[in-house]
């Protein structure tokens, strides 16, 4: 019998048509593999506290603290990824949110920051950190460590990839917002504390970040700050919020910490505290959408240009690409994109029926032939970042001539 951890070993270490061959052998087909990658079968996480290595993209080495709680019942534990702020590591910030990662059920994984691979100064910190800033920081690159631990903990742990979180403090908490405005499809929710959208708020409106903000839309967000913070104003998240709230979304929830300040000790991080209890209610209320029949996604590069079963390629330059996506019905999907010269699909026959569809870009409508690969599946699995969520049954790439509006 092929057990849920085995199956990962095999679509991560062949290549698809092998992996193919290896399941179709031992009479495993499409659906019994998406069911063997979503189960954690009877594989329980033993409690622990460990430091493993967590390579990025391009295989820099990082440190990252692991905390695995006692798991309650029969639920499966979720995944938080925690991210410190500037000139802190993983293994400092890890005892400040294990009590959450207890109350909410989730394994607690917090990288270290590095120097980014790009060796560019750090502009979205300038005025907060120093105009010269060129320490170690997150960046929204889905090869650097934040979406790297999530692939990790999804190719190595028996968790639930349907509650994934980020919470974030600090430098931690303006990349929650950041990668969480890009890769939100991959999350159930995220948490900022003592973070914001955008240092360029302080000087004049960020536009990028403006434009990306919609996204949030989809999910479920936490914002902590604490009130006497003077090295991050709270008003750049209370305006965040409040634009959020104008475009309507339901599940965001600021706490303001009346004693807290900028430093993690300060914010009453503890059961029976708003501030707590807020964090530990948005990730236990929450659990990611898988194939929705609505898709509105936006994006400033390619890299961040996927959510859910739709995706945008050839994004126009210093522009937001936009795409909105409708299951009409089975065998119909319509499709709007802006700023964008390709869209990926990725099909799944939880959203259309396999054989003859009619796929409508922009306007233009064509038919075309929806059959499951296995190879697909698999190879989408694993750009995906081992992600059974969003592994397709088929790909299909369409070019499209570019609208402007």
């Amino acid at each position: 019998m092929t057990l849920p951890n085995e199956a990962r070993r095999i679509c991560l270490s062949h290549e698809p048509q092998v992996a193919a061959e290896i399941f179709q052998r031992r009479g495993i087909d499409l659906h019994g593999l998406e069911t063997l990658l979503y189960s954690v079968g009877n594989e329980r996480e033993r409690s622990r506290t460990e430091t493993v290595e967590l390579q990025d993209a391009w295989g820099r080495p990082t440190e990252m603290t692991l905390y695995v709680p006692e798991l309650q019942g029969d639920q499966s534990l979720g995944v938080m990824v925690g991210l410190h702020g500037v000139g802190g590591s993983g293994i400092e910030l890890a005892p400040y949110l294990r009590r959450l990662a207890d109350a909410c059920g989730a394994v607690l994984i917090c990288p270290t920051a590095q120097l980014p691979v790009d060796g560019k100064s750090n502009f979205d910190l300038a005025g907060i950190f120093g105009s010269r800033f060129r320490q170690a920081r997150w960046t929204p690159d889905p090869g650097d460590f934040p979406v790297r631990a999530l692939r990790w903990a999804r190719e190595n742990l028996a968790v639930d990839v349907d509650r994934c979180a980020l919470v974030g403090t600090s430098m931690g908490g303006i990349a929650a917002w950041s990668l969480a405005s890009r890769h939100w499809a991959g999350l159930s929710m995220a948490a900022s504390i003592n973070g914001a959208p955008s240092i360029w708020e302080l000087f004049g409106p960020d536009r990028a970040m403006r434009e990306l903000l919609p996204n949030l839309l989809n999910l479920p967000f936490v914002v902590v700050h604490g009130s006497r913070d003077k090295q991050i104003p709270i008003g750049l998240d209370k305006e965040a919020v409040t634009q959020l709230g104008r475009l309507g979304h339901r599940g965001v929830t600021l706490v303001e910490v009346p004693d807290g300040e900028h430093k993690l000790s300060t914010m009453q991080l503890l059961p029976g505290n708003p501030q707590f209890d807020a964090v530990v209610q948005g990730y236990r209320a929450s659990r990611r959408e898988s194939w929705p029949s609505h898709v509105l996604h936006r994006a400033r590069e390619t890299e961040s240009g996927r959510a859910h079963w739709i995706a945008m390629d050839g994004i126009t330059n210093g522009e937001t690409g936009s795409v909105e996506a409708w299951v009409r019905n089975r065998s119909h999907l319509d499709i709007h994109a802006v700023h964008a010269s390709r869209i990926r699909l990725f099909l799944h026959d939880r959203i259309l029926n396999s054989g003859r569809v009619s796929i409508t870009v922009n306007g233009e409508s064509r038919r075309v032939s929806f059959r499951l690969s296995m190879e697909d599946a698999i190879s989408t699995y694993v750009e995906s970042g081992a992600d059974p969520g969003l592994m397709a049954h088929m790909v299909l790439d369409v070019d499209i001539a570019e609208t402007l509006e």
